[in-house]
């Protein structure tokens, strides 16, 4: 396989794991069903996520259907990838995708913190940056709590981002020093 059809094949599978994964932080921050955004979202995951098995799964208030389904599918294209096209050991394969579930959430994340923020700018787009601040609430209400508003301007998406960043750059650091092979699969997922 070629560099450039890893990479396409890569980039498919990364966007349907984030997939999943939207839908479990859509449905689980109680963000506004019928917006046409959360319809379709749902739409195209409802085949895998009202599975009877994980369906109703939850941690407190934290639906975790979607993200049981996002690192299934990680999983297995990372045991497909790892081991068919890479050909490297099966724990190798696992730990890419987990870091796969890992880097699209963060990835995921970073993408609906910046389009809230272009959002709110724009008058004629108030709907979708209502629509993604409901769905960034989990995360960015315990920053808001400790650093509220300053008058019009709300700093904790930049403090999120900021620490999403941070916390990739450690983990990064972290496996650069542990072992190269856990950098090296840490940097191409």
């Amino acid at each position: 396989m070629s560099p450039n059809m890893y990479w396409i094949v890569m980039y498919i599978i990364t966007a349907v794991v984030m997939l999943f994964q939207l839908r479990t932080l859509l449905q689980s921050s109680g963000a506004d069903y019928y917006h046409p955004f959360s319809q379709a979202v749902t739409k195209l995951t409802n085949p895998l996520v009202n599975v009877p098995v994980w369906r109703n799964v939850r941690a407190g208030h934290f639906w975790l259907a979607g993200f049981i389904v996002a690192l299934v599918v990680a999983l297995v294209a990372w045991l497909v990838i790892g081991l068919l096209m890479l050909q490297i050991p099966i724990f190798f394969s696992l730990l890419g995708g987990v870091f796969l579930f890992t880097k699209s959430l963060g990835y995921l994340i970073i993408c609906l913190l910046l389009a809230q923020a272009l959002c709110s700018w724009l008058p004629a787009t108030r709907e979708w940056s209502f629509l993604f601040a409901q769905t960034t609430a989990p995360i960015t209400a315990p920053v808001q709590r400790l650093i509220p508003p300053i008058g019009m301007i709300d700093i904790s998406l930049m403090v999120v981002l900021i620490a999403i960043y941070a916390l990739n750059s450690l983990i990064y650091k972290l496996f650069s020093v542990l072992s190269y092979d856990l950098m090296m699969l840490w940097r191409i997922v």
